[in-house]
């Protein structure tokens, strides 16, 4: 081979490689230029096989690489089993294990993790247990981590209570682990006491279906019903438990004509900065140690 087709099998080589990157997020390696200057932000969320539900984090990636543009934006998905799903239908993520090892092999000497979820829970503690090995890491509350984080996403979320019809808002909640559905039950209880047209249900755990028959009573009066997601995405429990055909969906149960939907925590623009308060505590915490 001539030095001239080395040198042409070698930009080639380059360009493949440069077509690898990762779905929502910068591959680690595609730039590393700040690696030994700045943390890196890790944001690491649940993760979702919904098409439709993983552009949020297209969205959440971009407004944090406008709030940071010093530092390079990475995500990485908790779930094993969506990671390995999404593999199999040929989309490249990563899970946190990997995009730490990956970081370390590229130089970075510091990221901060930033929970994604919703609640304090059994994710954030797995997140706290993966090894880091010599990165130097400091972690980000999830959304409700307080009693003031609770009231800001009250307010947050009150642009989505319908007027005309009543609301239902969508939380997960836990049925292994109780104990980590009390930042739903105080949440309920913040908003439920400000408006009277407003309940809160969840999928699993408390606070449960209870005040389903509620809607279902005032949905037949104003013929229809709103949901409001507290989930970051709108996948499979939006758009099959809630809003499915099925008899035993939400929208089924609560049998209103009419049944309507807000786009997910992860479009709100007063959530997201309510992540990055949580970041930005984390990030000082980082730098502080480093001294």
């Amino acid at each position: 081979m001539t030095l001239l087709s080395r040198f042409i099998a070698c930009l080639l080589l380059f360009a493949l490689s440069g077509c690898a990157a990762e779905e929502s997020g910068t591959a680690v390696g595609e730039d590393a230029i700040m690696s030994q200057t700045t943390p890196a932000i890790v944001l690491v969320a649940f993760g979702t096989t919904s098409d439709k539900g993983r552009e949020v984090f297209g969205v959440i990636k971009k407004a944090a690489q406008e709030r940071y543009p010093d530092h390079d934006i990475f995500l990485a998905f908790t779930s094993q089993t969506v990671v390995d799903r999404l593999h199999k239908r040929g989309i490249q993520v990563r899970n946190l294990q990997e995009t730490l090892a990956a970081l370390q092999a590229q130089g970075y000497r510091q990221a901060v993790l930033q929970s994604l979820m919703i609640v304090p829970g059994e994710k954030d503690a797995e997140i706290a247990q993966v090894p880091t090995g010599s990165v130097k890491v400091s972690y980000g509350q999830p959304l409700m981590a307080n009693p003031e984080d609770i009231r800001a996403v009250a307010a947050a979320v009150s642009q989505d209570i319908a007027s005309d019809r009543p609301t239902v808002f969508v939380t997960h909640g836990n049925s292994k682990y109780p104990r980590y559905n009390q930042a739903l039950l105080d949440f309920a209880a913040t908003v439920e006491s400000q408006y009277d047209n407003a309940v809160i249900c969840s999928v699993e755990g408390k606070p449960g279906l209870a005040k389903l028959p509620w809607a279902r009573k005032h949905a037949a009066k104003a013929g229809a019903v709103h949901f409001v997601p507290l989930m970051l995405v709108a996948g499979d429990h939006i758009e099959n438990d809630v809003l499915g055909d099925e008899p035993d969906s939400w929208k089924s149960l609560i049998g209103a004509p009419e049944a309507t939907c807000s786009r997910p925590l992860g479009y709100n623009a007063d959530i997201r900065a309510i992540f990055f308060q949580h970041l930005d505590t984390a990030m000082t915490a980082l730098q502080a140690a480093e001294g």
